[in-house]
């Protein structure tokens, strides 16, 4: 089934305008013409089954028809994930499959280490969100991942909060505990640092904010890996990945 994306305020009680990028998409790659069926996902749970209307330059009209389930349900486990930006394609792959894997909101960090430095994040979260978008299309999601701006460590660090953020989890590669160490909850936050490593000082504020260090077991892998490694195992134990 053809899936294509219309924020709510685009979606009535009886039909849906695309967007003049999903009709392209619609009109032009898929050549989907009147009569045709196609889903469409407001982002936020909802799926709807639409037969297709009117197709024009700019927009594309549907018909909803009912609600249909979306193919891939949303993990019980609320999990976010705070990981040091990454040069270039590797954040992207960690975004990408960090919608695969159910995350409902990816805070990207600068840290002490990271290879990225703060400037033009608009451009890169602007990018970030569309590759979030076409990968909840793929993956059958029809709940959007959530992109926070970039922030540094130390802020996020001193926001977070075990009441509202559940189970805090700071992965690094050395000073930790194994995976018995976590509390499970129906929430969860795991922080991701870069290529780097984690500088002493960033280990000691996580500590003293209540984060639960763990290690990678000896483990070495690159921080992309790592993260989506790590992402999948706290899924299968907490979450509904078996």
């Amino acid at each position: 089934m053809r899936r294509f994306f219309s924020p709510p305020e685009q979606i009535s009680e009886g039909g849906v305008t695309l967007s003049p990028e999903e009709t392209r998409h619609l009109r032009d790659v898929l050549r989907l013409r009147v009569g045709d069926e196609a889903s469409v996902f407001d982002g936020l749970g909802q799926e709807y089954l639409c037969s297709i209307d009117e197709v024009s330059k700019n927009a594309a009209v549907l018909k909803i028809l009912h609600p249909i389930k979306p193919a891939s349900p949303e993990s019980p486990l609320e999990i976010t994930i705070a990981a040091a930006i990454l040069p270039g394609e590797k954040y992207e792959i960690t975004v990408q499959k960090s919608v695969e894997l159910g995350v409902q909101k990816l805070q990207p960090l600068y840290t002490k280490r990271c290879e990225v430095k703060p400037g033009g994040s608009s451009r890169r979260l602007e990018r970030w969100q569309k590759i979030a978008m076409e990968s909840a299309k793929q993956s059958g999601r029809a709940r959007s991942m959530e992109i926070s701006v970039p922030i540094g460590l130390e802020a996020f660090i001193a926001s977070a909060n075990p009441d509202n953020d559940g189970s805090l989890v700071f992965f690094s590669e050395r000073d930790g505990a194994d995976f018995s160490a976590i509390k499970p909850a129906e929430k969860m936050t795991a922080v991701f640092g870069p290529k780097g490593g984690w500088d002493d000082a960033e280990l000691a504020a996580a500590k003293a904010a209540g984060f639960t260090i763990v290690t990678l077991g000896g483990r070495i892998m690159r921080a992309e890996t790592a993260a989506i490694a790590m992402t999948a195992i706290l899924q299968h134990r907490f979450g509904d990945l078996c």
